[in-house]
């Protein structure tokens, strides 16, 4: 996965990618504020215990913390300036460099509350200078409440990766106390200088963001998500500077959610780009059109310097017994998803070059840029018609008619195959050929042709091609309900199962496929387990067994009472609460379709049966139905997610929606006799 997009400012927007270890960065920053700072901690003057708050401070402390209560601390300013200047790359390049020059202050709202902030930076972003200070009686003093820690941002699953953190820690003696940071930046080349959000980690009562660009330079400044925010601009020229100023206040903090959509989606933020510059009367093109961006693109992938015939004798491994082009082409994609371990490489420059196809095979890993490098060479050693590709997942929010790195963060194959256009992403493991990731379903591939390039969506899929089919019969005997069930999933929801399961040790397996026939109830008795061919990618996997189900059966008198329906599990994470800022995002549009039926004695009869069940929305609709023929009885139930994402102005929508499908689900009907 690529990182094109640096953040500016104290909160970074992890880029997405293929593996990465959920929830890493938030357990190390938990990590770093509950450990000393020893090493890097300077004695203050004034020792921390001793010092003492103004009153104005404190009551604007006390005020602040009835109005967040759940935040330890604020942040009471962020004043970050940008300025730009010439330079040179490691290239030779004439390059635009841009210096930052931030002032943060932060106020305890607690007794003892603990308040971090880290400063991110890479081989393009160097810090300069970094200091923090505390007040006391409204006199700063050099360390106090202040330590700070340096380390790498990403964890084992990156082989290498630049990105590391200056982390500072504050550790304040009660409400009222603040610290301040005071940090130089430089930004080596202004092609990595994207994004800046407004949007931090603590409340945030005033956040001033200027930028002094000089009278040679062209830029532009593009503003996404403003709509409910009150982001207030200001030009100013003077002195042979033009000064862009953007001045936001009273902003909540951004917290990491549950399935939360992308940031980029939903927090105002602005996306700088250079377009031109003059130097010593030559006009030097930046990123002005998609050519433009393409170009660097395009010199940084021809870079790789490739040596097919390193390949061949693999390659004619791969397809050997292949008697058609197209069995031809999946042994090769199927082998680059197998055989080749996705490890993120970041590193500078170096971090946007593909690595070469012969050392991917050799070392057999890679990052996206070097899998879909060696699929692509493979491919073509075989006479077929392959490019590589740069996409941006559905993380990110950009078109291609933006030029600016940010727009793409992953790396894929085209493939044109008798009249069709193949995306093939060999970091999504176990997605079959003619099938897309969904992940970049919807978006726009950068496709690779020498000095030309072409720009084509991907398509994007419906919930009917993404399915969990759940069919089971059951028999009543007495209280004694047995049946079968059997699960199929199709499309995405058969991916994740391979990609789940594969990893699986053996001894987690059976559990796994119980996980699927319980029917969200892990009090359901499974046994008799038997599976489709899971070393087949192609097919839909089914998973078949017998439940009992006696343990819902209720007796009360001479009437038993229960259930047919069972609520999926998964659902119920998708219920908002009232402090949910943000929408949610599936990861994929699928559907659940189930029938259950089951037969009692001739006997009996069933009597309060509910009301069949419709809904529609826009992007999700359900529909339920009892059936009763004589001694049996079957339910119909489908469910389809059509918008892989749930905005948070359709919160009350969707609340009624899961509200009424599981006062559905938990009906209880009864069985009397005739």
């Amino acid at each position: 996965m690529m990182q094109t997009h640096p953040v500016a400012g104290g909160y970074k927007l992890s880029a997405p990618v293929a593996h990465k270890k959920a929830g890493f960065i938030s357990l190390l920053l938990i990590l770093l504020v509950s450990v000393c700072f020893n090493a890097h901690a300077q004695p203050p003057l004034v020792e921390w215990r001793n010092a003492v708050a103004l009153p104005e401070d404190i009551n604007q402390a006390e005020a602040l913390a009835r109005k967040y209560p759940d935040d330890p601390s604020a942040i009471r300013f962020i004043h970050q300036t940008f300025t730009f200047d010439r330079g040179e790359n490691s290239y030779k390049d004439k390059v635009v460099t841009v210096r930052e020059t931030s002032e943060i202050e932060l106020i305890a709202l607690q007794h003892r509350a603990r308040a971090w902030y880290p400063q991110y930076y890479n081989n393009f972003v160097k810090i300069i200078q970094h200091h923090g200070t505390g007040s006391t009686k409204g006199k700063k003093v050099p360390g106090l409440f202040y330590q700070w820690e340096d380390r790498s941002v990403t964890d084992d699953g990156i082989f290498f990766d630049d990105n590391r953190m200056r982390f500072s820690a504050f550790s304040f003696n009660g409400p009222g106390n603040t610290g301040q940071i005071n940090v130089t930046k430089d930004y080596l080349d202004s092609k990595y200088f994207t994004r800046i959000f407004f949007h931090e980690h603590y409340p945030l009562l005033e956040k001033v963001v200027t930028f002094k660009v000089p009278e040679w330079l062209t830029i532009d400044i593009k503003p996404f998500n403003m709509t409910g925010f009150k982001v207030e601009k200001s030009e100013e020229t003077k002195k042979g500077y033009t000064y862009y100023t953007y001045k936001v206040a009273n902003l909540e903090a951004s917290k990491s959610e549950s399935r939360q959509i992308g940031r980029a989606f939903s927090d105002p933020h602005l996306v700088i780009r250079v377009k031109s510059y003059e130097r010593k009367g030559d006009l030097i093109k930046g990123f002005d059109k998609v050519d433009d961006v393409y170009n660097w693109n395009n010199r940084m992938y021809t870079m790789a310097r490739n040596d097919p015939s390193k390949l061949k004798a693999t390659v004619s491994r791969i397809v050997e017994g292949k008697n058609s082009d197209e069995e031809k082409i999946k042994a090769i994609y199927y082998w680059v998803q197998d055989k080749i371990r996705y490890i993120a490489y970041e590193d500078g420059y170096s971090g946007f070059i593909p690595s070469n196809a012969q050392d991917v095979l050799e070392s057999k890993f890679g990052d996206c840029k070097g899998m879909a490098n060696l699929l692509t060479e493979m491919l073509r050693l075989q006479g077929y018609d392959a490019h590589f590709s740069w996409i941006g997942t559905r993380q990110i929010p950009y078109s291609q008619s933006l030029p600016a790195l940010c727009v793409n963060n992953h790396a894929i194959t085209t493939l044109y195959f008798k009249g069709k256009t193949y995306f093939l992403d060999a970091t999504e493991k176990f997605v079959p050929f003619g099938e897309d990731a969904y992940r970049i379903q919807g978006k726009e591939a950068l496709v690779s042709k020498g000095e030309k390039f072409e720009i084509l969506p991907v398509p994007l899929t419906d919930g009917k091609a993404h399915k969990v089919s759940t069919k089971a019969d059951f028999t009543l005997n007495a209280q004694n309900m047995k049946g079968n069930v059997q699960v199929t999933l199709t499309g995405n929801e058969r991916t994740d199962f391979h990609q789940l399961y594969q990893d699986l040790a053996s001894v987690d397996r059976e559990k796994f496929f119980k996980s699927f026939l319980q029917l969200g109830n892990d009090n359901i008795e499974v046994s008799g387990i038997t599976n489709s061919d899971l070393s087949n990618r192609e097919i839909p996997v089914q998973l078949s067994g017998v439940i009992d189900l006696s343990n819902h059966v209720h007796r009360i008198d001479k009437d038993l009472f229960l259930n047919l329906d069972f609520f999926p599990k998964t659902l119920g994470s998708y219920m908002p609460d009232e402090k949910r800022k943000r929408g949610y995002e599936f990861n994929s549009v699928l559907t659940y379709e189930d029938e259950f039926s089951l037969t009692i004695p001739g006997d009996r009869k069933f009597t309060d049966v509910p009301e069949k069940l419709q809904l529609s929305f826009p992007g999700y609709e359900f529909s339920g139905e009892y059936v009763v023929n004589g001694n049996k009885i079957t339910l119909k139930k489908s469910l389809t997610i059509k918008n892989s994402t749930i905005d948070k102005a359709d919160f009350d929508n969707w609340k009624k929606f899961l509200k009424s499908i599981k006062s559905f689900n938990s009906y209880y009907f009864s069985i009397t006799q005739k």
